[in-house]
């Protein structure tokens, strides 16, 4: 028997199937659901993959799609910060215009009040080396502006003109140990000189020891050194230099204008005091006439 079912083994299992074949498409024409165990053993072995799949593909297409909105984002915030930016820019400008504009208004104010002729100039440099305080103009001769003029600003007192050439002027300022302007004390009209200093301080000298200072004073400009306008601001009194001997006292002062942060200047025509009248010439008398000849 066994050896029957070894001979006609591949027989037999053929014909197994072709019966289960037929059986199932009888089975599938007579009732209305299909019968197909291989169909439901293959779709019970994939479930698990498509999902795997299927899960695979939402992660990957939320994924880009956050990417996509993240460089969106990046390209949003790098507009954004190149707009503020221009803001910032535009914002700095228009602070700079508006105290460049503040600055002007009050040169030409001041140039109002000045009498004579007045040339306003912007400052290009300072002295560099720290031995003088020098500063220099972008205007010269060919503006109007000699030596010896006066320079100042709103605030009041800068210095006055060294050196110039056709297109530019160089200032000594006020704090230097070189210069020096006749002064008056505001407050009881009494008068010195206002001197600079090696330090870059400012003193008020040759002020007479019964005269009274006091600090906070306002020291002017007493215009009889014919170059600087009378009553412009120099600065006020901050310590007082006291002195057991001497005729003269001293006082510290703190110029009005910073100069440091000075940027235009007005340069005023200095003042030429008028020259004394001249004395009448006594007519002569007719020739011939006089004493008579002996």
């Amino acid at each position: 028997m066994l050896t029957w079912l070894r001979r006609y083994s591949v027989l037999i299992t053929s014909g197994l199937l072709v019966a289960c074949s037929i059986m199932l498409l009888a089975t599938n024409a007579r009732g209305r659901q299909r019968i197909d165990p291989l169909g439901v053993f293959f779709l019970e072995a994939i479930t698990p993959f498509t999902r795997v799949i299927s899960l695979a593909e939402n992660t990957f297409r939320h994924t880009w799609s956050a990417y996509v909105d993240l460089v969106g984002v990046r390209q949003d915030n790098e507009w954004l910060r190149h707009r503020v930016r221009e803001l910032e820019a535009r914002a700095d400008r228009l602070a700079d215009l508006q105290s460049e504009n503040g600055r002007l208004q009050a040169l030409l104010d001041l140039r109002e009040e000045m009498p004579g002729q007045a040339v306003a100039a912007r400052i290009t440099a300072a002295d560099a080396t720290g031995l003088f305080r020098t500063a220099t103009l972008n205007k010269g001769e060919r503006d109007g502006i000699v030596k010896s003029m006066a320079v100042l600003a709103p605030q009041g007192v800068v210095g006055r003109v060294v050196t110039t050439s056709p297109h530019a002027a160089r200032v000594l300022l006020l704090e230097d140990h070189s210069s020096g302007i006749d002064a008056l004390v505001e407050r009881t009209r009494a008068g010195g000189i206002v001197e600079g200093s090696p330090e870059g301080a400012c003193l008020l000298k040759f002020v007479k020891r019964r005269e009274d200072l006091q600090v906070g004073d306002r020291i002017v400009t007493s215009g009889f050194d014919g170059i600087f306008p009378k009553g412009v601001l120099i600065g006020e009194i901050t310590s007082l230099v006291r002195k057991d001997q001497g005729l003269f006292q001293t006082a510290e002062v703190q110029p009005a204008v910073d100069f440091s942060k000075l940027e235009e200047v007005l340069v005023v025509q200095a003042h030429v005091n008028e020259a004394p009248p001249a004395a009448p010439t006594v007519p002569e008398g007719p020739r011939g006439r006089g004493h008579p000849r002996g």
